[in-house]
């Protein structure tokens, strides 16, 4: 999850109780129709108060981020089935079929001869066309691309002296595939910021992208 306070930062998503929650006595609080139980500040955070969010079972849902400077100004984050979801905090990702339904046979068995069973590897062999595989790791970390203007290979990573480094273009966002590790595809509302994130200006027709695209009872948590 990003956090809204500081964009750099990327919040974790496990549904267990953190270490320094346990048996912590906690309120019980109504947070955007939800009522939840709250940690303790997380220690491990300094640009903003964190503290994190449980439901009656004790498994961890969100987060509720405070500004240092304005206690009260505090953005909620929630734990969604989609990883994309999560990660933007938007609702509306649909999941779908898996990636293999995007390829004809005689690609699905080449990737897979070849091993190629993971978001980056079929992203890595589809570089020389307009197809484009993203993963929620992607999107925290850009790829770049690696290429040689003399053999014309292209790769994710450096595969001898002399590759040119550019960030991953995105030729056709009709062609741009968000997939989770399972290799399910999962797509994005129309204004998700996954269009507009700032990676994603290299695609070549960026008139394509969509436009514009943010107490009443005590119980401990434990584990």
């Amino acid at each position: 999850m990003f956090s809204r306070v500081h964009p750099d930062v990327v919040y974790p998503v496990s549904s267990d109780v953190t270490e320094h929650d346990i048996d912590v006595v906690s309120d019980l609080w109504t947070m955007e129709g939800r009522e939840v139980y709250r940690g303790a500040r997380d220690p491990h955070y300094t640009h903003a108060n964190v503290y994190w969010l449980y439901d009656e079972d004790l498994d961890r849902v969100g987060l509720a981020e405070h500004r240092h400077d304005d206690h009260g100004d505090v953005s909620l984050h929630w734990y969604y089935d989609s990883p994309f979801a999560t990660l933007l905090q938007e609702k509306g990702w649909t999941e779908g079929e898996s990636i293999w339904s995007q390829f004809d046979s005689g690609a699905v068995d080449r990737f897979l001869a070849e091993g190629r069973t993971t978001p980056e590897s079929i992203l890595e062999a589809c570089l020389h066309g307009p197809t484009r595989v993203i993963s929620p790791k992607m999107l925290i970390t850009w790829p770049t691309v690696y290429s040689c203007e003399t053999c014309g290979r292209k790769a994710l990573k450096p595969f001898h002296e002399g590759c040119v480094e550019t960030p991953l273009d995105i030729p056709s966002i009709e062609k741009l595939f968000c997939v989770d590790d399972d290799l399910i595809v999962h797509s994005p509302p129309s204004d998700s910021e996954v269009f507009r994130r700032e990676r994603l200006p290299h695609a070549s027709d960026p008139s394509s992208q969509p436009q514009a695209l943010e107490p009443v009872e005590q119980a401990p948590p434990s584990a």
